[in-house]
């Protein structure tokens, strides 16, 4: 079986509902991805987020360290963590000038993703994605092309979005697949435990 194949049916299993920051614009057709990450005004609410999230990944690993010897410590440094994350979306989401939208439902897998939209955009259109996935503080700026735009009597809005991601890096992937895997245990210990 071939890396390629084998590479889509990975993307394909990981695949999870999952609330989100959301927000995405159409590119052009000449899009380029490394003249879009040149000439990308990204917001610094995106940027705090972001930097928030890579401190909470290197923390993470000495948080580890501390529960192995002392499961008290451990539960109060990651209250004191969820305090602070807290504060950080309050003081992100009081201003409204930022140009982030509040969470939305998502269907993230590591191949692409689909979300609710106001407008229906033609299948093949380029889009660039900023996403924070908000349990891990995970911020990602994607891009994809859309590959089905249908209507959606269910939802919070009118057309549901289908996208496949475009160039996106094995890194990439990797972080969605795990934080898929993270939602997926979570809701499995729920369910044992309900």
């Amino acid at each position: 079986m071939s890396n390629n194949v084998q590479a889509n049916e990975r993307r394909q299993y990981y695949r999870i509902d999952d609330n989100a920051i959301f927000s995405y614009h159409v590119l052009n057709k000449e899009y380029s991805k490394v003249q879009d990450k040149a000439d990308e005004k990204v917001s610094t609410a995106f940027e705090m987020m972001e930097l928030f999230g890579q401190m909470n990944q290197q923390m993470g690993v000495a948080l580890g360290r501390i529960s192995e010897n002392s499961a008290d410590i451990a539960a109060y440094l990651k209250g004191l963590d969820n305090k602070i994350e807290l504060l950080a979306q309050m003081y992100l989401f009081k201003d409204s000038d930022t140009d982030l939208e509040p969470q939305r439902q998502i269907n993230l897998g590591a191949g692409g993703l689909a979300f609710g939209s106001d407008e229906k955009l033609k299948q093949g259109t380029l889009i660039a994605m900023d996403l924070i996935l908000s349990t891990d503080l995970l911020c990602l700026h994607l891009t994809g092309r859309v590959i089905q735009s249908s209507n959606d009597k269910n939802g919070d809005f009118p057309y549901r979005i289908s996208v496949g991601f475009v160039e996106i890096s094995d890194a990439e992937v990797d972080q969605i697949i795990k934080h898929i895997m993270r939602l997926q245990s979570e809701q499995l210990r729920a369910r044992r435990e309900s």
